[in-house]
This record gives C-alpha cells, structure tokens and sequence, in this order.
C-alpha cells in the first residue's frame, strides 16, 4: 500500500480562489507542496483567514509526513528491516556508486548510498539518492523492493 499524498488530496484543503498570492494556481501550488518548494503559509487566505481554520488543520495532518521525512522524502524505518539487502541490489543509484552491488554483494564502497550492517540497513549517504534535491527523480524502487515495510516514500 503506497503512502504517497496527491495533488488533489491537497488541493482539497485549499482554498480554492486561485487567487495567485502564493504564484500559482490553487493545483499548481498542491504541487508545490508536496514536493516541498513551497510552505503552508505560502498561501496567505488559507493562514489569514479563520473561515479556512478547519482546512488549515486538516492540511497540515496531511502534510505531517513530509515535514519529518529526510531532503529525499524518503523514511527508514530501522526496527522492520530485517537486512535483506534487496534495496542495495535494486537501487539504480547504489549501483552506479558500488557496481559490484549489482551482483547481489552488499555495499561495501565508502561512497554507496547505503548498506547493511549488522543485520540492517545503514544509510552512508542519502544525499546521493535520486529524490534528493535538485533533481527529486520520482524513484521509489527501495520501497518496491522492501518487502518487511521498512522503507515508505511519502511523496
């Protein structure tokens, strides 16, 4: 099951006027949220104005999961992963910096995105993940992969 918010799940807490003071379009600035390149209080009716409080709130819930996600939007939940290195071997990011991991052999270049250690995932180096910023790649192949949940893509 994917935990991946939408634009329109968001656009539905907003205001709806399209009025432009954040610089879009009310969709255009769902958008914007959920990738980050914008702030709730981006959208001057929606914080202002007590009539929107209720969506205020409802939005912000939504979002709650972006706000304590890494750069990358990506979570790890350490305690389920059980070490199987399936992430390692599908990462086409990991590769490209540990090409032996291709093979099914874990990580074991200083330089890879990450690897298992002690019988769980150790994140070396997150920021080389497609989804980190600039490029934010819409890659979820860890999570595909991750058969015991440990790895969620929230956006």
């Amino acid at each position: 099951m994917s935990s991946r918010i939408s634009p329109l799940q968001v656009y539905k807490f907003l205001p709806g006027l399209n009025c432009k003071k954040c610089g879009t379009t009310c969709m255009g600035f769902a958008v914007k949220l959920i990738s980050r390149q914008a702030k709730i209080e981006d959208c001057p009716p929606l914080v202002n104005d007590p009539k929107y409080s209720d969506k205020l709130t409802k939005l912000r819930d939504l979002l709650a999961p972006l706000t304590s996600a890494t750069e990358t939007l990506v979570q790890i939940d350490s305690d389920k992963c059980i070490g199987c290195g399936n992430c390692i071997v599908a990462c086409p990011e990991n590769i490209i910096l540990d090409p032996p991991s291709a093979r099914g052999c874990n990580s074991k270049s200083p330089n890879a995105l990450w690897t298992v250690e002690d019988g769980k995932i150790k994140v070396l180096h997150l920021e080389k993940c497609r989804r980190y910023p600039p490029s934010r790649m819409n890659c979820n192949v860890c999570e595909i992969v991750c058969y015991s949940g440990a790895i969620k893509v929230v956006a």
